[in-house]
């Protein structure tokens, strides 16, 4: 009898240490199976951005413009101003118009939010600068003229824009205790030509209207957006964050076009 009862001992001690082993297993696999499904997501967010990129560019190319944002709730549409004729000044954030640009409309939770720089004096989506600057060889002269505006204009917080670092400072690192950057922090202002964001897994958990974007995103990725500042390209990923962002300022854009006229 005594023997029996060492033998129970024993058998439920090695129960123990087996369902133990068999809980690390367990997490150490789902931690895997996480690190792999945030870098899929990464990669797929990261290919989305180069298609619609050159997208953008082939439709600047035909129709010597900038397409104006789908302004539909959820970017249903698909359309520029959600299909509505003409775009309002106002109208400078909203998502890609996808079959405006000859894509695919993909399910709401991989759509990218689009920005665009339209100013009373630089309105990359109805340009109307002076031709006579430029080379007018494929009537894209106003086109470059707005952008050379937008180039020269002041950075401004009342156009789609980012925050970078001061000069010689990295981007700083988020932590638990100080989890983002504020869009009023010290910094320079940038405002691209046009910006692309495109939402990953949602690791911030904030869901609501801009369900799949994170932290900074979240305001900007609204419709109507409340703010018009985006994460900068070089944020790097973190672990309440992977959206990407692609931007294009209104110099390389300006620079690619006289290029082509060459």
């Amino acid at each position: 009898m005594h023997g029996l009862r060492l033998q129970r001992g024993f058998n439920l001690l090695e129960l123990t240490i087996v369902v133990g082993v068999l809980a690390l297993l367990t997490s150490a696999a789902t931690g895997t199976y996480e690190a792999f499904q945030q870098s899929r997501s990464y990669s797929e967010a990261s290919a989305r951005l180069g298609e619609s990129r050159q997208a953008i560019k082939a439709f600047v190319i035909r129709n010597k413009r900038l397409p104006c944002p789908d302004s539909s709730p959820k970017g249903d549409s698909g359309r520029e101003n959600g299909g509505v004729a003409g775009c309002p000044l106002g109208l400078n954030v909203g998502w890609l118009p996808y079959e405006s640009l000859g894509l695919t409309l993909p399910e709401q939770r991989a759509r990218i939010r689009y920005a665009v720089h339209r100013s009373s004096t630089a309105d990359l989506v109805i340009p109307a600068g002076r031709g006579a600057e430029f080379a007018d060889k494929d009537g894209s002269s106003k086109l470059l003229a707005t952008l050379a505006s937008a180039m020269r204009a002041p950075a401004t917080t009342g156009q789609p824009y980012y925050k970078l670092p001061p000069a010689n400072t990295p981007y700083p690192s988020e932590t638990p205790a100080n989890p983002e950057v504020a869009c009023n922090g010290v910094g320079e202002t940038i405002n691209p030509a046009f910006a692309l964001i495109a939402p990953g897994m949602d690791m911030d958990q904030a869901g609501g209207a801009a369900a799949g974007f994170d932290t900074m995103n979240n305001a900007i990725a609204t419709q109507p957006a409340s703010s018009l500042c985006m994460a900068p390209p070089e944020r790097p990923a973190s672990f309440r964050n992977d959206d990407q962002t692609s931007a294009e300022s209104a110099t390389s854009l300006l620079g690619w076009l006289t290029s082509l006229e060459r």
